[in-house]
This record gives C-alpha cells, sequence and structure tokens, in this order.
C-alpha cells in the first residue's frame, strides 16, 4: 500500500480529519493537503490549483485512488 492509498484509506474509509492526518504524518504534510483536496470536484479544483502540472497529478490521483474505492 503507498502512503497516497493509506492516507485516503485514513480520511475516507476511515473518517480520519486532515488536521488529524498532518498531525500523524508531519513529513508528509504535502501529500496529506494532495489528499485532503482529491474531494473537490474537478471544476472548483480547477480554479483553485493554478500550475497545470499539480492539477494534472491530483486528477490522476484521484481517479486512481477513487476508481480503486
Amino acid at each position: 500500500m503507498t502512503l497516497y492509498e493509506k492516507l485516503f484509506d485514513l480520511k475516507y474509509r476511515q473518517g480520519i480529519p486532515t488536521y488529524e492526518l498532518a498531525h500523524r504524518f508531519p513529513e508528509h504534510i504535502d501529500r496529506v493537503s494532495e489528499v485532503a483536496l482529491l474531494d473537490i470536484p474537478e471544476n472548483t479544483l480547477r480554479e483553485v490549483v493554478q500550475e497545470k502540472k499539480l492539477f494534472e497529478r491530483l486528477m490522476n490521483l484521484k481517479k486512481q485512488l477513487w476508481g480503486a474505492a
């Protein structure tokens, strides 16, 4: 299980809040933040995330993790 999969499981399946994940994984705060953004609809995410590479990575991650859910 990758770190993203573990964070996804903790946040969306077990219901652990983002602030608790940030507290548990302080060295991976960027990944915790990215997983937290996966719940945002694509149109809103496009407005929030200005960097094209980051947006594309989030969309790929979203497809990968939500597809496995």
